[in-house]
This record gives structure tokens, sequence and C-alpha cells, in this order.
């Protein structure tokens, strides 16, 4: 059952609040975004190629040049550009495979 309450996160992006039908509880998509991020150091070409506005060479690039320790680590060894990695960096994370 979706609210038609629209709100706006911490960040200042718009969030649609939803309750789930087994428990009526009120969750954000916010929440569920940073739930199920994806793992840079083990997502697949398709994963990764999911993520917004990423391109299945840059996600190539992403894989060929693991492993990754940090999140900025994608900027620095040039996996991909700044402007990509603000649209993607609250869907990813780094697992323990980069540490």
């Amino acid at each position: 059952m979706v609210l038609g309450l629209l709100t706006v996160a911490a960040g200042g992006s718009p969030v649609r609040p939803f309750a789930t039908e087994s428990t009526g509880i009120s969750v954000t998509s916010s929440v569920v975004r940073k739930a199920t991020r994806v793992d840079v150091n083990r997502a697949g070409r398709d994963e990764l190629s999911r993520l917004p506005g990423m391109t299945p060479e840059a996600a190539d690039r992403i894989i060929k040049r693991r492993p990754y320790r940090k999140l900025d680590e994608l900027v620095g060894k040039k996996a991909i550009g700044k402007k990509q990695f603000a649209q993607i960096r609250d869907y990813i994370s780094v697992g323990t495979e980069g540490m």
C-alpha cells in the first residue's frame, strides 16, 4: 500500500513513504535503497549496469580495476568519472573483498 504523502529526506531528495502489507510499518525508499547497496567488489556486469547512468562499458572498467578498499577509488583508479560517481554513490558499497 503506497501512502499519498511525499516527504523530503535529510539529503534533500524527495522520497515516498510506503507501508508494508504484512506489518503495516511505514518505510521510506531511501531506507530500502541503503539496505540494498551494490557491492562494487562482488557485483557482476549486469548488476552494475542497472545503476543510474551506468553503461556496460563502465561496469567492465569497475570489474577490471578491482579490488576497491574505499568508494572514492572508483574515481582514483579511473573506472568512472566524478559525475558518474556522484550519480551512483548512494547505491554502492565496498565489501570485505576489497579490504
